[in-house]
C-alpha cells in the first residue's frame, strides 16, 4: 500500500485495532481509509468495524484511559480519542426497512464482517484491512479500483431505494476520484433520481460542493446532467446546446473552487437573470449569506468590462471587495480574458489593495473634519461618499487639503 497518511492518525488507528484484537475481538479498518490508502491518496480519517459490542468497546477503551464519545451508541457507533485524534468504531451491523429512502428503521448487530460490508453503498467503500490478515474484499472492490469504476454492492435499484443520498455520493466519488460509474449503477441512478427530493437541502448542498471541487468535475458534470436537471431544472445550461457547451468548457478551465465552478452553471444567461437564478439555487441549498453573496455577485458581474486602468481596478475592488480576484478567474475560465491579462490584473489588484483608498474609512478626511466646515447630519455622509467617488475616479488625490477644498466647492455650489 502507498503511504499518504498522517502518522498520528495511523498510529491511533493501529492502536485501536491492537486493543480490540488483544481482547479477542475482530477489528478492521473499513471504507474510505482503506480505499484511499490503496489509491495512494491522503487518508483524512479512520473508521473501524468490529464484532465487539458497543458497551464492551466503550468499557475497553475507557479502561485503557482514553476518552470515548458515545456519538451513536444506539446504532453501535462510538468515537475514541487517541491523543486528540478521533477514531470512529462501529459494531458489525445490518440495516433494513429504510424510512423515506434514507434512514434504516431496523439496525441489527451481527457477527459477520461480510454482512456488515454488504450494507454499504459501493464496492470500493467495502474494503477492509488489518495488519494481521491484510485486505478483505467480498465484492470485487479491488478490481473496481484498478478499473476506476464505481459499482453498487448488489442490486443498484435496491441500494438507491434504501438511501437516495447514494446517488449524489456516486457522482461525488466520480468527480473526486476520476472514476466512471458502471452502466447498471448509472441507469439505476437516472431512473430513481426523483428520490433525491426527499433529501435535506443541507445534504444536497454538501455533496454538490464536494462534487464541484473534485479534480474531475468536467467528466462528472457530464454524468450528473440527469440529476442536475431533476434538482435544478431552471439552470441556464439546459436551455440550449450552446449553453451546455459553454458550461462544459468553463468547467474544464476553472480551478477547483466549488462556488467558482458552480458559477459555470449560470454563465449563458444575461447577468441579471443569472444572478436571479443563482439566488434561487443558493436559497434552495440553504447556503450561508456569505456563500450566497459570492455566487450571486459573481454571476451578476460575469461580463463586467475589465482592463488594467487604475480607475477600473479601483472600482472593481470597491464594488466586489474580496471577490475581485474571483471575477478575474471566472472571466479567464469563461474565455473572456487571456491568461497573461488575467495574471497582470491579479498582480495589479495586489498592489492596489495595499496602496489605494477604496473605502470611506480610508479617506484622508473624516466626519469631524466636515463638521468643522459646518456640515451636519446626513450631509456629512453624502459628502464623504462624493469624496470617495472622486478619489476612485482619479479626479483628486486622497489628501486632506485637496479633499477639504473639494468639499468646500460643493458646499459653495450649494
Amino acid at each position: 500500500m502507498a503511504e499518504v497518511m498522517n502518522q498520528k492518525l495511523k498510529q491511533a488507528g493501529l492502536l485501536c485495532l491492537e486493543l480490540l484484537h488483544q481482547h479477542g475481538a475482530q477489528a478492521w479498518w473499513v471504507g474510505g481509509c482503506v480505499r484511499d490508502r490503496l489509491l495512494g491518496r491522503p487518508v483524512k480519517d479512520i473508521d473501524i468495524t468490529t464484532n465487539s459490542l458497543p458497551q464492551q468497546t466503550l468499557q475497553l477503551f475507557q479502561d485503557a484511559g482514553m476518552t470515548v464519545i458515545p456519538s451513536g451508541l444506539k446504532h453501535g457507533t462510538l468515537t475514541v480519542m487517541v491523543h486528540r485524534v478521533p477514531v470512529e468504531i462501529t459494531v458489525y451491523r445490518s440495516e433494513s426497512d429504510y424510512l423515506q429512502h434514507r434512514y434504516p428503521r431496523q439496525v441489527r448487530f451481527v457477527d459477520s464482517l461480510q454482512q456488515d460490508c454488504a450494507r454499504r453503498d459501493f464496492t470500493i467503500n467495502a474494503l477492509c484491512w488489518n495488519p494481521r490478515e491484510g485486505i478483505r474484499d467480498f465484492f470485487g472492490g479491488q478490481q473496481d479500483l484498478k478499473q476506476h469504476r464505481i459499482r453498487c454492492i448488489g442490486q443498484p435499484h435496491v441500494r438507491f431505494n434504501e438511501d437516495a443520498l447514494r446517488i449524489l455520493r456516486a457522482l461525488r466519488f466520480s468527480s473526486v476520484l476520476g472514476f466512471t460509474i458502471e452502466p447498471q449503477t448509472a441507469q439505476a441512478m437516472n431512473e430513481l433520481r426523483e428520490l433525491l427530493h426527499v433529501l435535506s437541502a443541507e445534504r444536497i448542498a454538501r455533496e454538490m460542493e464536494l462534487m464541484a471541487a473534485g479534480d474531475h468535475w468536467p467528466s462528472a458534470l457530464v454524468q450528473a446532467l440527469p440529476v442536475l436537471r431533476e434538482l435544478f431544472p431552471y439552470l441556464p445550461l439546459f436551455q440550449s446546446e450552446t449553453a451546455w457547451q459553454s458550461a462544459l468548457d468553463y468547467a474544464r478551465q476553472c480551478p477547483p473552487d466549488s462556488i467558482l465552478r458552480l458559477c459555470g452553471l449560470f454563465l449563458d444567461a444575461q447577468p441579471d437573470r443569472a444572478s436571479s437564478l443563482a439566488l434561487r439555487f443558493a436559497s434552495q441549498l440553504k447556503w450561508s449569506t456569505r456563500q450566497t453573496k459570492r455566487l450571486t455577485v459573481l454571476c451578476a458581474q460575469q461580463r463586467r468590462p475589465l482592463d488594467e486602468q487604475q480607475v477600473t481596478l479601483r472600482w472593481l475592488l470597491h464594488d466586489l471587495e474580496e471577490n475581485s480576484d474571483d471575477l478575474i478567474t471566472l472571466q479567464q475560465a469563461a474565455g473572456l480574458l487571456e491568461k497573461n491579462t488575467a495574471d497582470h490584473l491579479h498582480a495589479r489588484l495586489r498592489e492596489l489593495r495595499s496602496t489605494e483608498c477604496l473605502r470611506i474609512s480610508q479617506l484622508a478626511v473624516s466626519g469631524h473634519d466636515l463638521q468643522a466646515l459646518g456640515c451636519l447630519g446626513a450631509q456629512i455622509g453624502q459628502l464623504l461618499q462624493r469624496c470617495l467617488e472622486a478619489v476612485l475616479n482619479g479626479q483628486i488625490p486622497n489628501e486632506k487639503e485637496a479633499l477639504l477644498s473639494f468639499c468646500q466647492r460643493i458646499l459653495q455650489e450649494g
